[in-house]
């Protein structure tokens, strides 16, 4: 974790730097601010569209009775690459681009993806759930809510738990 918080506070500002002043050198000061202004305002409205198209997924998605799973992702990615992109610089302009820009971030997306499951089944990751979805590969356990005592999978130092009863209806009620 402290190589993580080094490389993310000391490496990457010290490279924008060095990134800076040698695109300064080249073309100038006023073409590298220039540049930077035009990115964050690109990346925000390309962040802001790309997340409005995501919440009308996730309530089509809704609508239709399905959990939305792939869209909060896509939601958080987006939202991690516009900060990407408000942020001054070269890298994280890249980054942001490629988090906000639909095709690469379905690749970012499944990398993430596999990167979660593979701390799943080492056991690094842990996730709690009452899912009855047979599909979920998330799920700890596949047995009804009837079935499995609501508490079974919860961890013993969360204080702010609001358990919930619900009844399935037929679409024809």
């Amino acid at each position: 974790m402290f190589l993580i918080l080094l490389l993310l506070f000391t490496v990457i500002p010290a490279l924008e730097i060095f990134l800076f002043i040698e695109v300064g050198g080249q073309i100038g000061a006023f073409n590298t601010f220039m540049i930077v202004i035009i990115t964050g305002i690109v990346g925000a409205a390309l962040a802001k569209s790309q997340g409005l198209q995501i919440i009308q997924k996730i309530q089509t998605e809704l609508n239709a009775g399905k959990l939305p799973a792939d869209q909060f992702f896509h939601g958080l990615l987006v939202f991690g690459g516009g900060l990407l992109l408000l942020t001054p610089g070269f890298i994280t302009d890249i980054l942001g681009i490629c988090m906000v820009f639909p095709g690469t971030r379905h690749v970012i997306l499944i990398f993430a993806k596999d990167l979660m499951m593979k701390g799943v089944q080492s056991g690094k990751v842990h996730v709690f759930t009452n899912s009855t979805n047979q599909n979920n590969p998330f799920s700890q356990q596949n047995t009804s809510f009837d079935e499995s005592p609501l508490n079974q999978n919860k961890p013993e130092n969360i204080d702010n738990v609001v358990e919930v009863d619900f009844t399935r209806k037929n679409e024809d009620d």
